[in-house]
């Protein structure tokens, strides 16, 4: 409109704009266009590849039998209760001093697990080079599922969000407080595969990952489904965590737990707007 009154360019009619609401006006011309596309959303969902090359092994509950449906006392002090084992199926294993974890299928029933991994329970394992976890079936892709999916789906569907954290105990330390909202994704970062699966969900995703963990690194993960999915995280500006310890938030009593979850941070355009400048400064640097 200025630009037809004034009969003056684009540029100078912008400048003008400026000027009369008092704004300042800087203009680079290296500047890249960012004119708004309406199919952004749809395109950032397109980019992404989600191609299984391998064949996921499929087992069934005949795969624990060879193992003993016993709970570790040492977990139960920890808070991981037997009711919660008995659902998520964990056994051990005598034999090679391992707390044994079956991996149920994602969206599979209740009889189908794609793997079994066992978490050795010998004290200093580090000192031995004893891993502290090991394949005790066929190898899978680690980042192809989402642990605990299978057993909470239910309860994610009717609170209307899931919280991911790290690692399947804490999984399993929640569902021990009658908290069937959370899973894991084995790791602090997210797969393709991972993103696809939870975006599924048409749920907020609360991103919860371990003490310690840069807040940065928080806002890349979030940004993977945003603005696809509503999407939030918990960070401990209260020091309610232990610095240092690596714990994750799935550790803490309900009471502070509760707490980092109702003042999650939900992640928009001024939490993005932080990424990007941080991303610009690593660049230059």
């Amino acid at each position: 409109m200025v630009m037809t009154i004034k009969n003056i360019s684009f540029g100078k009619a912008n400048k003008y704009i400026h000027m009369i609401l008092g704004l300042n006006y800087s203009y680079n011309k290296n500047e890249k266009n960012s004119k708004y596309d309406p199919l952004a959303i749809f395109k950032k969902i397109k980019r992404q590849k989600y191609v299984i090359d391998q064949e996921i092994p499929i087992y069934d509950e005949s795969c624990m039998k060879e193992y003993i449906d016993l709970p570790y006392i040492d977990w139960i002090k920890e808070g991981v209760l037997p009711f919660a084992c008995k659902r998520f199926n964990i056994g051990y294993s005598y034999d090679r001093k391992r707390i044994v974890i079956p991996e149920r299928k994602w969206d599979g029933d209740d009889n189908e697990y794609i793997g079994i991994s066992g978490r050795t329970t010998v004290a200093n394992y580090e000192l031995f080079d004893i891993p502290k976890f090991l394949k005790l079936s066929n190898t899978y892709p680690k980042g192809m599922n989402v642990y605990g999916l299978n057993e909470n789906y239910k309860t994610i569907q009717e609170a209307g969000y899931c919280v991911v954290l790290e690692a399947q105990k804490s999984v399993l330390k929640r569902y021990s407080r009658k908290d069937g909202t959370a899973v894991a994704i084995g790791n602090c970062e997210f797969t393709e595969a991972q993103v696809r699966i939870l975006i599924s969900l048409n749920v907020e995703i609360v991103v919860a990952l371990d003490e310690g963990i840069d807040i940065h690194h928080i806002r890349k993960e979030c940004d993977k489904f945003y603005p696809i999915r509503k999407v939030s995280y918990i960070y401990d500006k209260w020091d309610l965590i232990e610095k240092g310890s690596k714990d994750s938030p799935a550790d803490k009593q309900n009471k502070i737990y509760n707490f980092l979850l109702k003042h999650r941070v939900i992640y928009d355009e001024s939490e993005r707007r932080k990424l990007k400048i941080w991303q610009e400064k690593q660049e230059k640097n």
